[in-house]
């Protein structure tokens, strides 16, 4: 796979996460993580300060504005932007809602560090991407 550069936002409250994803994404060449936060309104503040991100990844339960909320501003401000959501939760009903919200992709916490980079690569590409096991009850 040819690797395209990319630079990332995340928010996520869990600090333990937040900071172990960040030293992922710090072994791979082609990305470059711009902001992160604790939650969704200071996500914002930071990139509406400084520069947007190809792509944010946002946990979706998190104090101040959620990773629901924070999707529908970012989409509805900054279309070009996309969305990653990162959650512990798989429930379908709770897919097809955010797929509906317009993210543009949905990974389980649980995944490998190959899949994040995966589902960061294909979004970049302009695609969509889901976890496998969320990929076993999407209609498509």
């Amino acid at each position: 796979m040819d690797l395209q550069v990319l630079t990332i936002a995340i928010a996520d409250d869990h600090t333990l996460f937040r900071k172990g994803v960040l030293e992922i994404l710090k072994a791979y060449k082609e990305i470059t993580v711009i902001a992160d936060a604790s939650n969704g309104a200071e996500l914002i503040e930071k990139i509406e300060a400084s520069a947007l991100p190809d792509i944010i990844i946002l946990d979706l339960e998190m104090p101040e504005m959620d990773g629901i909320v924070t999707s529908r501003y970012i989409i509805s401000k900054y279309p070009e932007v996309k969305i990653l959501i990162v959650s512990m939760y798989g429930e379908e009903s709770l897919v097809e809602k955010l797929l509906k919200e317009g993210v543009h992709g949905y990974l389980l916490k649980s995944a490998e560090p190959e899949e994040l980079r995966d589902a960061l690569q294909t979004l970049k590409g302009g695609n969509c991407f889901f976890s496998q096991t969320i990929k076993n009850f999407m209609p498509y």
